[in-house]
């Protein structure tokens, strides 16, 4: 269970991170699948004990929330140095590092960075819709 002091460190965390991405509460509920009045009660401390996997579901989307989260070990360096200034979440760095283009996989942070860049810019080729 988190203690108050906690609870409001954790909240704070996620305006920060949905504020440096620009996300409403709907475009982190509709990412998560967590409701957005549960979310808007946990960044104001209104609960204290949001279960494991809604923490998990928030940590895919905006990037690690709690101390003691890491990134895996055999993530290589330069996706590494990316996903720490990028606050990319743990679960899109997993999928990204295991990324190949003609069999090799990046390695500068510079090309990691263009990758990830490339990647966010073609979310508007989707129209919004999944």
């Amino acid at each position: 269970m988190l203690t108050d002091e906690a609870g409001s460190k954790l909240g704070r965390r996620i305006v920060d991170a949905r504020s440096r991405k620009s996300w409403s509460l709907a475009e982190v509920s509709r990412r998560t699948g967590l409701s957005r009045a549960y979310i808007n009660a946990i960044e104001h401390g209104r609960t204290r004990r949001p279960g494991a996997d809604a923490l998990q579901r928030l940590e895919d989307v905006l990037g690690p929330l709690l101390q003691g989260s890491s990134m895996p070990a055999d993530i290589p360096d330069g996706l590494r140095r990316v996903a720490e200034e990028r606050r990319i979440p743990t679960s899109e760095v997993q999928v990204l590092a295991g990324l190949r283009v003609a069999g090799k996989a990046p390695v500068s942070a510079q090309r990691w960075r263009f990758i990830y860049d490339a990647i966010l810019a073609s979310e508007s080729l989707d129209g919004g819709s999944e």
